[in-house]
């Protein structure tokens, strides 16, 4: 059974929930460090602010049961790369393992690339997230290599798996968009 998600703009009353939910090492160990841990209010403020400000929506809350429980981003590049964007997500934990980040990032990727002209997307994955993996498989992302102690974290060197996937080849195929 899907759980019922609503893929919204961030709110500023989002600010505790945000804080809570990504508060979280085991989710900060599958980011970059940029991500401050632990995360406080004062850093979902902050963040709420940058995605609220942004010309086009490329920050994609999503909410379950009436709280901010997750992100999917897309970080476009620039000069010769600006047809590309990056993605990332992260999810509660409370929610993971019951298939939702699967069906919200294939919403969010519809949305993005209905508003704009991004031609690719693309996303690396620390090599022990074998859960993000299959969300990027699910979602049609294809693995295009590994680039070997490409990441430093939590004191070592880790392999970084990469994946693309090209608009011309994204299918919506058969999910339900639950609103």
């Amino acid at each position: 059974m899907i759980m019922e998600y609503i893929l919204r703009t961030w709110k500023d009353s989002d600010v505790q929930s945000l804080a809570t939910h990504l508060n979280n090492k085991k989710i900060w160990d599958n980011c970059r460090d940029g991500l401050p841990f632990p995360y406080t209010e004062k850093d979902a403020i902050k963040f709420i602010t940058y995605a609220t400000k942004q010309p086009t929506q490329n920050e994609f809350c999503i909410e379950i049961n009436n709280e901010a429980v997750g992100n999917i981003g897309f970080l476009r590049g620039t000069d010769v790369e600006k047809f590309n964007s990056e993605v990332g997500y992260w999810l509660s934990e409370n929610y993971w393992n019951k298939g939702i980040m699967s069906i919200t990032l294939k919403d969010a990727i519809r949305r993005y690339f209905q508003q704009t002209d991004i031609i690719r997307l693309y996303a690396s994955v620390y090599e022990f997230n074998t859960a993000s993996m299959r969300v990027l498989e699910k979602v049609g992302f294809k693995k295009t290599g590994i680039h070997h102690k490409a990441c430093f974290k939590n004191e070592h060197f880790i392999d970084a798996h990469y994946y693309e996937l090209l608009k011309q080849n994204f299918v919506l195929g058969d999910w339900i968009d639950i609103k």
